[in-house]
């Protein structure tokens, strides 16, 4: 079987299918799976011994600002009927003039691809599966030699939305995390995916000149909410309930080596970071209320160490603006005592994400302890190229003594060139929070 087996990755542009033609070009593909926080991203490699693609397949992207149908006029669908003629297989020619498409304002024409992995015979005889990466928009383009080689770097955040490049400021008054993440996936025009098993009531959240997708990555770090964009879809969920689910495969030490699966390993304990205990305090300026939370993780690390944590300045002792005692000088710019830091107006208070209620300063609590502790144990396996492997799966480690247990996947890597391999990074599970 191992004469037979075979991997191959099937690329889409602009909805027309280039594989064929651009095989003979290409020397590596990488699609890089991110759980969360950073974008998913595809990388082609591709020789350029005949100068195409710093001529006529060098993508060039048109920004339309418009919203009607029109005639589809991409360089990018020159450059792959230009692959069309190289290629001189027939059963993918294209259409030889493009269909009318529908586009919006700040839509980008033709900066498409899409990414297919297929395999065949890779496990068994007739085996034949495949991992559609999704759709991703041309970020970079760069140019090295010699030899001529170009590298073609798309990302699954597009660059032709608001989401990572116009700051903004704006603010929501008396809403809720989902009311803020559906206005930004509206205004980057892509779906919203909340998955969060509790609405977060939140009573005023400024953003102020910031992007939208650093404000509400953020946003949600605060709240112990993971954020990723993939195809087309920005999604909020919990890392907990993921880590609840059942795992999909089990990886033995005895599979390294002998044509196993593991091609190689290494593990992890970093208990520098880690605390046994949170406690968040906060002071409402509204109501001048001090608020307190403390959470203790289950099965706390050894270190003992406590995480304090202020999310909000203000004096934990009181309000002395709102008691009447005045700390202001008589000149421009005077202060008020605030235990914490001084600030010349009260609306500079307002510029942070507020809870106001003690389960959301709970659940901040628990977010820090969740961030500080969930990669004290961590492992990175070098894989033979493995479908299956996609961000916040569950595997069994066994075989590797006190590395063993559950383990979330965070991070993947699927290589192919000369062969398919497969890096995945996982952390072991909290439990409980």
């Amino acid at each position: 079987m191992a004469d037979s087996r075979r991997s191959f990755v099937r690329i889409s542009y602009d909805g027309k299918d280039i594989t064929e033609a651009l095989t003979a070009s290409l020397i590596e593909f990488s699609y890089s799976d991110k759980a969360s926080k950073e974008s998913d991203e595809i990388t082609l490699k591709c020789h350029d011994r005949e100068n195409n693609w710093i001529g006529d397949w060098y993508p060039k992207k048109t920004v339309q600002k418009v919203e009607k149908t029109v005639e589809q006029k991409s360089d990018y669908s020159a450059m792959a009927q230009t692959l069309q003629l190289k290629a001189e297989f027939s059963d993918i020619l294209l259409d030889e003039k493009p269909k009318p498409i529908k586009i919006t304002d700040n839509a980008v024409s033709g900066t498409i691809l899409r990414a297919v992995i297929c395999v065949e015979n890779w496990e068994y005889e007739g085996d034949k599966r495949e991992l559609d990466c999704g759709s991703f928009e041309i970020d970079s383009v760069d140019f090295n030699g010699p030899p001529d080689t170009v590298t073609i770097k798309a990302l699954s955040i597009p660059i032709s939305s608001s989401l990572r490049r116009s700051k903004k400021t704006r603010a929501w008054e008396e809403t809720t995390l989902q009311k803020i993440a559906q206005d930004i996936s509206d205004d980057a025009k892509l779906e919203l995916m909340y998955e969060v098993e509790s609405d977060i009531q939140l009573d005023r959240v400024e953003q102020e000149e910031n992007a939208d997708m650093a404000f509400l990555l953020e946003l949600c770090q605060q709240y112990g909410v993971a954020l990723k964009v993939t195809d087309n879809k920005v999604i909020l969920f919990e890392e907990e309930a993921y880590e609840a689910k059942p795992v999909i495969d089990t990886f033995d030490k005895k599979e390294y080596g002998n044509g196993g699966r593991i091609l190689g390993y290494s593990f992890s304990q970093d208990t520098g970071e880690t605390v046994c205990k949170v406690i968040s305090s906060y002071k409402d300026p509204k109501s001048g209320r001090l608020v307190q939370a403390t959470f203790e993780p289950p099965e706390p690390p050894a270190t003992g160490q406590i995480a304090y944590v202020n999310m909000r300045p203000g004096d934990l002792r009181g309000d002395d603006f709102r008691n009447g005692e005045d700390t202001s000088s008589e000149s421009s710019g005077g202060t008020h005592n605030t235990g914490f830091n001084k600030f010349n107006d009260i609306t500079v208070d307002f510029q942070n994400p507020r809870p106001d209620r003690t389960d959301n300063a709970q659940r901040q609590a628990k977010a820090v302890a969740r961030e500080r502790n969930k990669n004290e144990w961590t492992c990175t396996l070098r894989l033979r190229g493995n479908l299956n492997m996609v961000s916040s799966v569950n595997i069994n480690i066994t075989g590797f003594g006190v590395y063993n247990g559950k383990y979330s996947v965070f991070d993947v890597q699927h290589n192919l060139g000369n062969k398919y391999e497969t890096v995945i990074k996982a952390r072991k599970v909290l439990k409980g929070y």
